[in-house]
């Protein structure tokens, strides 16, 4: 039975609102469209909780947030209320316009109920509501079509006060899936909710797995469609996130669900989707007998492994089953694009060719180390890499990784926790290596010429990236000029030296056989280097590369780990020449710092002239645990201080400068070479 009767009480009134299956309609716009429908009979109805005396400060007051999904053999179908109260006129302007996303591929959206409560009236808003369809790709940025449509609903004569009550359906299944299900629904926000209701039906026909975070059992019973699992809260305070945490850090309840009790049945289910017609095109023959003509197994392994990354552009079209279903081989060659999974696809079968041993690897490349805090299951991963096996070593390799070097030893290796292999007998998640600072470095040398005190200062930066992070500068520099490089470095050290002026062109190198290297060498001159007091010359000095590695977070007292920047290791090296052998000082001293977390050294080495400082940073991991933070902290605003001095050199500036132009005027004087 189709029909939905709905009560509303809101300060002891009542309103029932009930649409028969007659007045449903279909809304179209364009190619898409979604349909105006009662509720679904197998979803429940909760009552509003009456508002609370203060409300928490905010655009918004949450009044409801009820999913509900019923599980089918071959689909799963979603229900989802919410209500919230404007507070403001910024909450007028938020709730005014709702966003429902769906995938027109496998799903069908159904809009049930809009509804506005004001002074306890409630009113229907879904005849004068303007709804559009329209076609909204969030990572076409990115290279990446989905197929996706947004209902975007606007709702009429909302004001500060009101309450917005609305819910639709989602139904449908990607069909990659088949049988195979699961999910997450978080049960905690950044704003508190006066009611939250979860409920999982299981009509599938296969047990429910489940795996709970700081979240209570569900309340379980068997009703008409199968076993049915509630939680149901009131009262559900606010959950903080805190700026700067890794992004699989989970900082409020949740739920994972899924058909499957072990990784085993996902690596079965996906090594599935990597079967196809292994007879190449004529065009793949000949590149494979080019690669077979070869010889040299590492050269082949590199030259398939620039040929993927270079040659292939990364374009990926996923729609319907095409989000997890690579496109085979030949496609992919013949086109010169794909995604993630073609890649990796195309990876496999020219390595196979060649006698190599390879495999897709399912990852998540935003919380990869949660996974084994999930249930396993298929929805969890967002990208495919390969996992190759030569001369007893594993190498992991992401075929959409473009500014790698070239050869397999400089091959920078990915980290995204754990990786699922897909080969035969495959039963658990794979740890995946971390980074290594010794590895992954940066180093600097940075030389101050003066050739006297009354004129400028020749200043000379030679930068070395290695590893990670030369493929991490080679991925900022692709998409700008060099112009945009030397405006970027004049800016910088301007700060520190207004004077400053560039004295020829940066130069830089990238050196990706046989090593991984990026060389950036700069020139300039600084005019007001010195400030002469007497027989004192003062000038600034800064360890300009560790800047960004020793900015302090936004939030200091932390209960949640914090992001940074490692593994990686700088030296920066500082150089002054002096034209005359003074005695030179600095106010600052050496330092050594060592936490757990990080390494920190500076030594001075001096002589007459001449001044030498060297800093050293080593961040050896890439978070902060939580009960290390005030440490970390507390080093980073040691090295902050560290790292930037002032110096004097002590002297009589007011005779010649140089004893090389000094020599050089008495001989032209005398006619002498």
């Amino acid at each position: 039975m189709n029909r939905w009767i709905h009560f509303l009480l809101v300060a002891g009134l009542s309103a029932l609102l009930a649409l028969s299956p007659s007045q449903a309609k279909t809304i179209t716009s364009g190619e898409y469209s979604l349909e105006v429908s009662p509720a679904p009979d197998w979803a429940t109805h909760e009552t509003l909780q009456a508002l609370p005396a203060q409300l928490n400060n905010g655009p918004s007051h949450f009044r409801l947030v009820s999913r509900q999904v019923l599980i089918s053999p071959l689909s799963d179908h979603y229900f989802l209320e919410f209500a919230a109260l404007a507070a403001n006129h910024q909450g007028v302007k938020e709730l005014s316009k709702l966003e429902l996303t769906f995938n027109p591929a496998f799903e069908s959206m159904k809009l049930h109920s809009l509804q506005v409560e004001r002074n306890g009236v409630v009113s229907d808003r879904l005849e004068t509501a303007r709804i559009n369809i329209i076609n909204q790709e969030p990572e076409l940025v990115n290279d990446l079509f989905h197929g996706l449509a947004t209902a975007v609903v606007v709702v009429p004569d909302l004001r500060v006060g009101d309450t917005l009550r609305y819910s639709y359906s989602l139904e449908g299944r990607n069909p990659v899936y088949g049988k195979q299900f699961g999910g997450y629904f978080q049960m905690g926000w950044e704003a508190s909710v006066d009611l939250v209701n979860l409920g999982i039906i299981n009509a599938s026909g296969v047990p429910l797995q489940l795996k709970l975070h700081e979240l209570p059992p569900a309340t379980e019973s068997k009703g008409k469609y199968g076993i049915e699992y509630h939680w149901r809260q009131t009262k559900v305070p606010r959950y903080s996130y805190e700026e700067g945490a890794p992004a699989d850090v989970k900082w409020s309840p949740y739920v994972t669900f899924s058909s499957s009790d072990n990784w085993a049945a996902i690596a079965n289910w996906a090594s599935g989707l990597y079967q196809f017609d292994n007879t190449p095109s004529p065009a793949l023959t000949k590149y494979v007998n080019s690669l077979r003509a070869m010889g040299n197994q590492a050269k082949q392994i590199e030259e398939i492994v620039r040929f993927v990354q270079q040659d292939i552009r990364y374009f990926g079209i996923e729609m319907g089953q095409s989000s997890h279903v690579p496109h085979t081989p030949n496609q992919v060659f013949e086109r010169r694009y794909g995604d993630c999974k073609d890649k990796a696809n195309l990876m496999n079968f020219l390595l196979s060719n060649v006698g190599i041993d390879s495999y897709p690897a399912l990852v998540n490349t935003r919380s990869g180390r949660s996974l084994p805090e999930q249930q396993p299951s298929g929805v969890l991963f967002d990208h495919v890499i390969n996992l190759v096996e030569f001369n007893g070593k594993h190498y992991w390799i992401d075929g959409t990784n473009h500014v790698q070097a070239q050869g397999l030893e400089q091959l920078t290796q990915p980290d995204f926790g754990y990786a699922l292999v897909l080969r035969q007998g495959e039963s658990a998640l794979t740890a995946m290596p971390q980074s290594s600072p010794a590895a992954d470095r940066i180093d600097v040398e940075q030389s101050l010429i003066a050739s006297g005190y009354d004129g400028p200062v020749d200043m000379y930066v030679v930068s070395r990236y290695r590893g990670k992070e030369a493929d991490r500068m080679r991925y900022q520099l692709q998409g700008v000029s060099t112009y945009d490089v030397e405006q970027h470095y004049l800016n910088y050290y301007a700060k520190l030296y207004p004077g400053i002026r560039l004295q020829a062109p940066v130069l830089i190198h990238d050196s990706k056989e046989g090593r991984n290297e990026i060389l950036l060498r700069e020139q300039y001159q600084i005019d007001n280097f010195w400030n002469i007091e007497g027989k004192i010359a003062n000038f600034s000095m800064l360890a300009f590369k560790l800047t960004d590695l020793i900015q302090l977070p936004s939030v200091i007292q932390r209960t949640q780990p914090m992001a940074i920047s490692g593994p990686v290791s700088v030296n920066h090296t500082i150089r002054v020449s002096l034209p005359q052998p003074v005695q030179v000082h600095v106010n600052g001293e050496d330092l050594i710092i060592d936490t757990p977390s990080l390494a920190y050294r500076s030594s001075e080495l001096g002589r007459p002239g001449t001044l030498i400082r060297q800093h050293s940073l080593v961040l050896k991991q890439d978070r902060i645990p939580a009960a290390e933070s005030a440490e970390y902290v507390d080093a980073l605003k040691k090295i902050d201080r560290d790292i930037y001095y002032t110096g004097t050199a002590e002297g009589d500036f007011t005779q010649p400068s140089n004893p090389g132009i000094d020599y050089l005027e008495q001989h032209l004087n005398t006619g002498t070479r």
